[in-house]
């Protein structure tokens, strides 16, 4: 019951505490708390320090350690940042954003946890809308007329997406029909043992929708612009959570229903729809990066290339889907520190036009030379992480029965790489008109110091390999019946 507590019932409770609470700081207090305690457990949980015992719907794997261990991980940083983020001036009507601001964030965390630790798609698809719900009020925080209609976008498309995921769920009870499943709870594990009972149409009618309507979540094309909206019109600190964390949660659901596919007939089916759904959302990051001129939008599209490498990844199977969980672990990290520093940058030069940020490395120089190193990193330059996860899925391909699609995956790789890096070079570079009444020192912020740990945790995780995360990704290769 303390797991089930500190995972779900504190941070719920934190939520209305925050509410009753006006005092900002001690709401922040609060919330470090809470956060503090869930990484703790997550960690503990993780390294098998602690085994935990969950009540009836919910439950520990291999998988749902990972996922939430990425979680708290991204939850903790942008916790710790968003009281000095908050005290950054805004315009008077976002103000009153500040007051709901963590109590909203303590909900977020107690519906991805529900969802992550769920044993139960009844619970899970519960605990993944309660995730919307958090998450949707956020996004209009600055109580403008672009974020509300990227708060109502996002919410008219997810929501069809939740509902496309809620038929998936009742055509995999249709599966059943005829089985000893039938007419009973819908548990994982039931079904991915009984799995080669169920019926295959309907088994694959399930996995579509589950697919397609998550993917409004995870933003896998062709169903991510609710979700590209939403991240760059959100406040850094939450972009960061929902690149970090939220498309993950989302990505988990999928993940279930390609468990129990994976014995059955059906599943070359669902590996080809994942594939399918990977290149499109690297083709979109590919054509929309010619033409963005927002670079918390751009940033936003890297979230859909890096979803989309991932997916990849676990569609082609083998060492690809090695890499694709090891890059999940990277993008998380690495989203976090490009978004907290857009942030910096917009809260400077209060736009996030490409074509009016001009010398950030002359204005700004701590959080341009960091924003350098964090493009560096999501572009897959060594010893940063993704260098080696995106290393193993391309090997994973280049072995696989699909070679053909590496020499796919590199062309849009390359000019995805080649234009981001002209759009932030460009604003990082480019002299403007003012720069001499704009120099100066910039004073050293808590963004920058969680930017340059988690820099290091990525070069530390890629570097040292920790055992217990190569186990980890081992044990979830193996539920999934992956040959390495």
């Amino acid at each position: 019951m303390l797991e089930f507590s500190i995972f779900i019932l504190i941070p719920l409770a934190s939520a209305g505490l925050c509410y009753l609470i006006k005092n900002l700081r001690v709401q922040y207090a609060i919330s470090l708390f809470v956060s503090t305690i869930h990484l703790g457990l997550s960690l503990a949980v993780f390294l098998g320090l602690h085994h935990t015992l969950l009540p009836t719907f919910f439950g520990v794997d291999s998988l749902s350690k990972f996922f939430i261990l990425i979680l708290s991980n991204v939850y903790f940083w942008v916790v710790l940042v968003s009281y000095s983020y908050l005290k950054r001036p805004v315009m008077p009507r976002a103000e009153e954003g500040k007051r709901f601001y963590f109590m909203l964030l303590n909900f977020y965390l107690a519906a991805n946890s529900a969802a992550m630790l769920s044993s139960h798609f009844g619970m899970y698809w519960v605990a993944a809308e309660a995730t919307t719900l958090s998450v949707a009020p956020l996004i209009y925080f600055y109580r403008n007329e672009e974020s509300l209609e990227a708060m109502w976008k996002y919410l008219f498309l997810v929501s069809i997406g939740i509902a496309f995921a809620f038929i998936g769920i009742l055509l995999l009870t249709l599966s059943a029909k005829g089985t000893s499943l039938a007419g009973g709870q819908l548990f994982f594990w039931e079904f991915i043992r009984k799995a080669g009972q169920l019926n295959p149409i309907w088994l694959k009618a399930s996995f579509v929708f589950i697919f397609v309507g998550l993917s409004t979540k995870i933003g896998i094309a062709p169903m991510h612009s609710g979700d590209i909206d939403a991240t760059s019109n959100a406040p850094s600190p939450i972009a960061a959570l929902m690149s970090g964390s939220l498309r993950l949660t989302a990505l988990l659901g999928v993940l279930r229903i390609f468990q129990i596919i994976r014995p059955t007939s059906s599943f070359e089916f669902a590996k080809t729809l994942l594939i399918i759904g990977a290149l499109l959302s690297l083709f979109v990051a590919f054509v929309f990066m010619f033409r963005v001129n927002n670079y918390k939008r751009l940033l936003a599209y890297s979230s859909v290339e890096h979803l989309g490498l991932i997916s990849l990844g676990l569609g082609i199977g083998g060492l690809a889907f090695v890499g694709a969980l090891y890059h999940a672990i990277y993008n998380s990290i690495t989203k976090v520190v490009l978004f907290l520093m857009a942030g910096n940058i917009h809260s400077r030069f209060k736009s996030r036009e490409v074509d009016k940020i001009r010398s950030v490395l002359n204005v700004l120089p701590k959080t341009g030379w960091l924003f350098i190193l964090a493009f560096m990193a999501i572009s897959g330059i060594p010893p940063l992480g993704i260098f080696f996860s995106e290393i193993k899925i391309f090997e994973g391909i280049l072995f696989s029965d699909k070679p053909y699609l590496l020499a796919v995956v590199m062309f849009f790789l390359l000019f995805i790489f080649v234009n981001m890096g002209k759009i932030i070079f460009t604003m990082l570079y480019k002299k403007g008109d003012d720069d001499k009444l704009q120099s100066g020192v910039e004073k050293f912020e808590l963004t920058h110091f969680v930017a340059i740990v988690l820099l290091i945790l990525l070069v530390a995780i890629a570097v040292a390999a920790p055992d217990k995360v190569n186990l980890n990704i081992i044990d979830i290769a193996k539920d999934f019946g992956v040959k390495l």
